[in-house]
């Protein structure tokens, strides 16, 4: 599959990078999430640069559907390169002890200088920014405790931004999911396509479908036996085994034919749903 340069940059995405500035202005912390799945790919480059100097912390999401060891060997090297990082299932209960441990620290600045000028203690105003689908509101209706953040699996749902109480003296403010307006590497776009961060429209989901087939019979290739019992896959070509994913899983068109066409797609939402298993499209070798 062949991809040159991928542009995709609605509008309210560009009022929202436009701003970001102003918005890093106004907090104490940032927070970026990224997802654990391809977390260098999620990483927006103009973001990082847009902090100012402001402390920050990167949240590894949805770590419990990817690979433990590519998300420890990817903290570890962004850790080495300075940044404060946290890997998280936004979904379980309790996270914001985690959040609220990790984020302390980094405002040691400003707690000093609340002690300095005999302040009480503040409000730390943070902000969450990360790309579309990434798990932003996921993690903020989580530090909550109450749905506060419209979230789905899919890009572009939350589309402006508003400031959330949180405990502990924390107030939170949330940002539509930024992308950069191209990607340098097609391959990024590709593993963003993937994870669902870019709009499914953009690119055909049949091809994606077989840029994803091949990554898992090359790195995954028990998940494709556990999920659909496709054990030899030496030689197997992507459609072979649509036809094979379509038989398990009774997709026939009318006549009996297998329908690869959502084949391709069961295969795609099983990979973003976590059904195929704890699987990372990329690790410390792709930064």
């Amino acid at each position: 599959m062949e991809i040159d340069r991928i542009h995709h940059f609605p509008g309210h995405m560009k009022k929202a990078f436009a701003s970001l500035g102003r918005l890093v202005s106004l907090v104490d912390l940032v927070i970026e999430v990224l997802d654990a799945r391809a977390p260098f790919s999620s990483t927006n480059p103009f973001l990082r640069s847009a902090l100012d100097g402001r402390p920050s912390l990167t949240v590894f999401s949805k770590s419990d559907l990817a690979d433990p060891g590519k998300t420890a060997a990817s903290v570890a090297l962004l850790g080495r390169e300075g940044r404060t990082c946290i890997p998280l299932d936004l979904k379980r209960n309790g996270i914001f002890n985690s959040i609220e441990q990790m984020v302390e620290p980094l405002l040691s600045k400003k707690r000093e200088k609340e002690a300095r000028y005999g302040m009480k203690r503040q409000k730390a105003r943070l902000l969450v920014v990360g790309i579309p689908n990434v798990g932003k509101s996921t993690l903020i209706n989580n530090l909550a405790g109450r749905n506060v953040a419209k979230s789905a699996n899919r890009p572009g749902v939350t589309r402006s931004e508003q400031w959330i109480n949180l405990p502990h003296g924390f107030v939170l403010l949330d940002t539509p999911g930024i992308l950069p307006s191209s990607y340098a590497e097609a391959k990024q776009a590709l593993r963003l396509s993937l994870i669902g961060s870019i709009a499914g429209e953009i690119l055909p989901q049949e091809d994606l479908g077989r840029v994803l087939f091949g990554f898992l019979r090359e790195n995954y290739p028990q998940s494709l036996f556990l999920r659909y019992g496709i054990e030899d896959l030496s030689g197997l070509h992507a459609d072979d085994a649509f036809g094979l994913i379509a038989a398990n899983r009774a997709f026939l068109l009318p006549g009996g034919n297998p329908d690869l066409h959502r084949a391709a797609i069961a295969l795609l939402k099983d990979f973003q749903d976590g059904k195929l298993g704890r699987i990372s499209l990329e690790g410390p070798e792709d930064a």
